[in-house]
């Protein structure tokens, strides 16, 4: 396997670990959620530029539809590799601790808010059972679990549709 393969998951994960550290650390923690979105959104750009990337530098344009598939899945493997492992230290640092606190600070207006509006159907008086069924809910697991899905679905999503429009390039 090429080393080239690990350059494009290095950067696209550390613009994203960056970013994620900025907004968190930097007191934007209410726009965390807007960098989860980009950062994802980050990886359909990535991906094609490493598939781009390695069909014309590694592969001298003579590539299969198949392995430039693979070529964009080596990308959406190692740049989720990476940050689970950040998420990982991330979540048992500071994040699981941030989550809970925001649980057991503004779960009991959201609530109020939620049932008002219809999207929650449970009374006031259960609001409490609610919020500590949510902060029991604050795990290791389903964060990383979050990542994985996302970017495997994302990933092999814009590694077929880039490796069909690329071959299709090429006959036309």
């Amino acid at each position: 396997m090429n080393t080239k393969t690990y350059f494009f998951p290095a950067i696209y994960s550390s613009l994203v670990i960056l970013a994620t550290c900025i907004t968190f650390y930097g007191g934007y923690t209410k726009y965390i959620n807007t960098v989860s979105i980009i950062g994802l959104l980050l990886l359909v750009p990535f991906c094609v530029m490493a598939m781009i990337y390695s069909k014309r530098s590694i592969h001298n344009n003579n590539i299969g539809g198949k392995d430039l598939i693979k070529e964009g899945l080596k990308f959406v493997v190692f740049s989720t590799i990476i940050l689970v492992i950040f998420q990982s230290i991330f979540f048992i640092l500071d994040f699981k601790a941030y989550k809970v606190n925001f649980f057991q600070t503004y779960g009991f207006e959201l609530a109020k808010v939620q049932i008002k509006s219809g999207h929650l159907k449970i009374t006031e008086a259960e609001i409490p059972k609610f919020i500590e069924k949510e902060v029991a809910g604050v795990t290791l697991f389903k964060e990383c679990t979050s990542i994985v899905f996302k970017h495997i679905f994302l990933g092999t999503i814009t590694s077929v549709i880039t490796a069909v429009s690329i071959k299709a390039k090429l006959r036309g």
